[in-house]
């Protein structure tokens, strides 16, 4: 055993020596668009750490999507999907090993993540200490039960690259003049234009129902925005999601305004055009956030504390309502108590918190919560 720890006490240097000299790292969280934009704080505390470190990113195609073009990375490497061909998976090895990283860091940690990590050659490998895959590591890692949020726990797995004690911050994503520029475009094509007044986002969607507020809710809110505060409202959706858009045009009508399916980006430059975005927890909820609009984000079976660490550093509200069956992290319910009962007031009173820039706290009148 002391023989092993001076190997990894060697190993530890000889890596941030590297690093230090413009060494090569990997980073990877292979899945769900939302737990990649919470990564991207490791992103910033690895280049403040070692500034001539080069970092690629490993992920699925939604991920690598948003965070192409991102300054921060040499390059963003695309998982193949399931049923691509065996020839773009050996295209994947062949460009992990031309990396010669000198670390490579899984927030993932399934089976193929950390084979992944085995297979790209790197010098230390850094995952969760599961089950057998575990010893495809070289540092397997078990986070402490006192470490709550998502951004934390990624933060945790530094440690053996010599980072501790980083302040988290929150996740940001850098949008180019140009992706800037086109969304202002978009908007004005659709009437949408800051010199008309406040522009707030809706975004009904949602993989699961434990995580979607009901529509009928979304259009109380929607009403209640456009004819007492004069809001311009937009209704964003995601692929697949065009029933839940129908289900606000019906209740809302003109009030709103109903824009197609966009690429990640091109969902993120828009968004940040804004003055507000309220959403169903879920990936762009995470986008929202990382490009500074202010966010009202919808909680139901999930905890805040975990997946909303961002009430710390600005405008940002997790709305949910305390009854004993959550947090219960199921998928399916029978009854959805969680997010039925969470009103239009109260969401209301949460997005004008936020847009008034108020710190977080409980709007009064009402029985909301922030985490």
């Amino acid at each position: 055993m002391r023989g092993e720890t001076a190997l990894k006490s060697g190993l530890e240097k000889r890596v941030a020596d590297e690093l230090s000299d413009g060494g090569r790292i990997l980073v990877s969280r292979l899945q769900y668009l939302g737990d990649v934009i919470l990564t991207l704080p490791v992103i910033r505390a690895i280049k403040q750490k070692f500034p001539n470190a080069k970092i690629d990113y490993l992920s699925r195609a939604d991920g690598a999507a948003v965070l192409e073009g991102e300054p921060l990375f040499d390059r963003v490497l695309k998982v193949p999907a399931s049923g691509e061909s065996a020839m773009a998976t050996g295209r994947l090895i062949a460009a992990l090993r031309q990396g010669k990283y000198s670390a490579a860091i899984d927030l993932y940690s399934n089976p193929r993540s950390a084979f992944l990590m085995w297979l790209s050659g790197a010098r230390m490998r850094i995952g969760g200490a599961r089950r057998g895959r575990r010893h495809l590591y070289t540092h397997p890692m078990t986070t402490p039960p006192t470490i709550r949020s998502a951004i934390d726990h990624h933060l945790f797995h530094l440690t053996p690259l010599g980072i501790t004690g980083v302040l988290p911050g929150k996740p940001e994503l850098t949008l180019t003049p140009d992706e800037k520029r086109t969304a202002r475009e978009r908007l004005g094509e659709f009437g949408v234009s800051p010199d008309n007044g406040p522009i707030v986002g809706l975004h009904p969607g949602g993989k699961w129902e434990v995580k979607r507020w009901p529509a009928d809710q979304f259009v109380a809110l929607g009403k209640n925005l456009a004819d007492r505060h004069g809001f311009q409202l937009v209704v964003l959706i995601g692929p697949g999601e065009d029933v839940y858009q129908k289900e606000l045009r019906d209740g809302l009508g003109d009030r709103a305004v109903y824009l197609p399916t966009f690429p990640i980006r091109d969902t993120a430059a828009i968004i940040q055009a804004f003055n507000g975005l309220v959403i169903s927890d879920g990936g762009i909820m995470h986008v929202s956030v990382a490009v500074g609009t202010p966010t009202v984000g919808i909680f139901g079976s999930a905890e805040p504390d975990i997946w909303f660490p961002y009430e710390r550093y600005g405008p940002y509200r997790a709305a949910y309502i305390p009854i004993d069956c959550r947090p219960c992290h199921s998928h399916e319910c029978s009854h959805v108590s969680c997010l039925r009962k969470l009103t239009a007031q109260m969401v209301e009173g949460c997005l004008i918190d936020v847009l008034k820039g108020a710190r977080p706290g409980l709007t009064d009148g009402d029985e909301s919560n922030s985490a």
